[in-house]
């Protein structure tokens, strides 16, 4: 299977080596006295629970936990605990066969039967939903899952971090999940709240054993303070920065940051049942409005981040060459809220059936650029006449703002690679009447579903060239989203470490593949 890459891999080179210096305090000591040096990571996400669809990336990211298939930084998909794959001629059944020898970290083998429970626990929840699942059964040593329509995106919709397999000890009843004990090169050895999981290194792993034997993760939501923890080299790993905190840290010394353009995209996502957002015009109005390049170039300190399109063209087959940029034209946007009957009142606010153009813009503080962004924002949109209030909340208040129907419209970063195939992110966002983090009543989702089905059902490349393309061309011309800017992922790293890799993907560390110097 053809499936779309990303060529660069960032191999970061360090220099200087730093002094061990503790991040959390008294935990430090009580495991350097046990002779091994702990490797200190610091990331925005908390851990909320044990649920895989909540927390499952913390779990990938930190070699905890592992999927069926996994995805290399250069895009290519692996073996996880499946050594290889193989589907039958009517494109219905998918015959996994596991790796040998692998246990769980509670010493139990892993089964074909405990992987294949897991995986029917994982396909009950709304991240693989798109899966027309028919059946996971076992055969022999091998996991067969079979889909009632053929479906040929599969392996890379087992990269989610929903479907990590874990051991049968980790259920408890009703299915749910009331411990960790998964496959990874380490394992979760406590947890202190929401902010701080310990690991260690799992001896009975199968494969190549990881160099770094302990492991520290500290939930750091405020973007401030991350920036402050790597300033004073207070960590090993500092997970996204903020582009203006990057020059500061690098002067700083301590640590050094490395960032690589991924396939996220910072945008604005509508409630289009709303009469503020229903009309086309007024979607592209605020398209038109917002100034990408000057936000790319004053916030983010990063001209290329300016977004012409919804994905960056590091995402081969899914960024369009061709298709024209949103232009940014404010006297075309006021023009255009005329023509859609939005009159200017006294306030300068317009107004149309006694409806004002105002809307509250929901943003995230675990990205520390959104609300600076949707500042910007809020003071471009005022110059045509609409009105927007912002509102910061924490990680989880879109999808709760969605489902309790008090969503707007928001500014967040949207990953499009939760699995290495745009598709599965494309397909939520833009074909339900509700997604988690996309879209809310929009009248093109039919559309866009009409074509999705059409890709998935496909394993003729060229076939699935043309689908991408009218996947994108029909999203940029009608605007459910209004793409802003281009992500990268950044990362501060001590001199302490090397063989540290960014990954593209947001799926995984590689903690394991990294040294000591």
């Amino acid at each position: 299977m053809n499936l779309t890459t990303i060529s660069r891999r960032a191999l970061i080179g360090l220099a200087s080596a730093l002094p061990a210096i503790a991040l959390l305090g008294s935990a430090v000591p009580s495991l350097a006295q046990q002779g091994e040096p702990v490797l200190r990571v610091v990331a925005p996400w908390e851990y909320t629970s044990n649920d895989p669809a909540d927390t499952g990336y913390i779990l990938t990211r930190l070699g905890v936990a592992e999927t069926l298939v996994q995805v290399e930084p250069e895009g290519q998909l692996v073996g996880g605990i499946a050594e290889s794959w193989s589907i039958s001629e009517d494109k219905l059944s998918w015959r996994f066969k596991l790796r040998a020898g692998l246990s769980f970290h509670d010493g139990s083998p892993v089964t074909a039967e405990a992987v294949a429970a897991s995986l029917k626990q994982s396909f009950i929840g709304e991240s693989l939903s798109a899966v027309p699942l028919d059946s996971v059964s076992v055969d022999g040593a091998d996991v067969v899952i079979r889909t009632r329509t053929p479906f040929s995106v599969l392996p890379a919709f087992l990269c989610d971090y929903a479907s990590i397999v874990l051991a049968p000890s980790a259920y408890g009843t009703e299915g749910k999940v009331t411990k960790i004990v998964a496959t990874g090169p380490y394992k979760l050895s406590s947890v202190d709240g929401r902010t701080t999981l310990e690991l260690d290194r799992f001896e009975g792993y199968a494969r190549t054993r990881p160099a770094i034997a302990r492991l520290r993760y500290m939930a750091v939501v405020n973007g401030d303070t991350r920036a402050n923890i790597a300033i004073a080299g207070d960590a090993d790993l500092v997970y996204t920065l903020s582009p203006t905190a990057t020059a500061r840290i690098n002067a700083a010394g301590q640590m050094k940051v490395e960032s690589l353009t991924i396939p996220r995209v910072r945008a604005l996502f509508f409630d289009s049942g709303l009469p503020q957002f229903s009309d086309l015009r007024v979607r592209r109005a605020i398209a038109m409005t917002v100034d990408r390049d000057g936000i790319a170039r004053a916030i983010l300190r990063h001209p290329d981040s300016s977004a012409s399109q919804l994905l960056p063209p590091i995402m081969t087959g899914w960024h369009r060459q061709g298709l024209p940029a949103i232009a940014h034209d404010p006297a075309a946007a006021r023009k255009l809220l005329d023509e859609a009957g939005w009159i200017a009142a006294g306030d300068g606010i317009r107004v149309k059936d006694g409806v004002r153009l105002s809307a509250k813009l929901l943003t995230l503080v675990n990205r520390p650029e959104l609300p600076v962004m949707a500042s910007a924002i809020q003071a471009q949109l005022r110059g045509i006449g609409m009105e927007v209030v912002i509102e910061v909340g924490p990680g989880n208040s879109v999808p709760a703002a969605i489902k309790d129907g008090t969503m707007q419209f928001t500014l967040v970063s949207r990953t499009y690679v939760n699995v290495p195939e745009p598709i599965a992110t494309i397909i939520p966002d833009f074909t339900r009447e509700r997604s988690v983090w996309g879209t809310v009543r929009w009248d093109g989702r039919d559309r866009v579903k009409a074509l999705t089905d059409a890709y998935l059902a496909s394993f003729d490349e060229a076939s699935k060239d043309a689908l991408r393309g009218q996947i994108i061309a029909l999203l940029h011309d009608q605007m459910p989203v209004v793409p802003v800017s281009w992500s990268e992922h950044s990362v501060a790293v001590s001199g302490r470490i090397r063989n540290v890799a960014i990954d593209p993907y947001e799926m995984r560390y590689l903690v394991e593949r990294m040294a000591w110097k």
